[in-house]
């Protein structure tokens, strides 16, 4: 008794086709603004003071866990609307070894002793005026670890 031979579910290919084309290039997925994008905006914030030393000039650090309190959503892999950043420089952002980016970033905050959501909520309330969003940062500065 023979046993049938198994047959090809598809069709054979030539040597080579399934291989990705050189000449089509594959689209690359840029760090695109979110919904709430305002780049008007985070180029205010980037010339405020930094939260944490004070240095200018600074980068928008977007404050991404989530907060029922102040309707803050968060996804996984989402970035924050623009309302929901604060001034940071560059080493107290992302390449210190205590930055925001490179620890649990609650711990971040409550290190400085500050409520960043709250800040942001104030800072972006002043978005039309720079002087006013400097003194909303001036102040949280010098309110550092006095709540607790």
């Amino acid at each position: 008794m023979t046993l049938p031979r198994p047959q090809r579910i598809s069709h054979v290919e030539p040597p080579g086709s399934l291989l990705k084309r050189i000449t089509v290039a594959a689209p690359r997925r840029g760090l695109a603004e979110p919904e709430g994008g305002d780049r008007e905006y985070l180029a205010k914030v980037r010339d405020c003071p930094c939260l944490k030393c004070g240095m200018e000039p600074c980068e928008p650090a977007h404050v991404r866990f989530a907060s029922a309190a102040y309707g803050k959503a968060s996804g996984l892999g989402k970035k924050p609307e623009s309302k929901w950043c604060l001034p940071l420089c560059a080493g107290d952002h992302r390449l210190a070894r205590d930055a925001q980016h490179n620890r649990n970033e609650q711990a971040f905050w409550a290190e400085l002793g500050l409520n960043p959501l709250a800040i942001c909520v104030s800072l972006y309330a002043q978005r039309d005026d720079l002087v006013a969003m400097r003194h909303v940062v001036m102040v949280a500065i010098a309110s550092r670890g006095l709540s607790s």
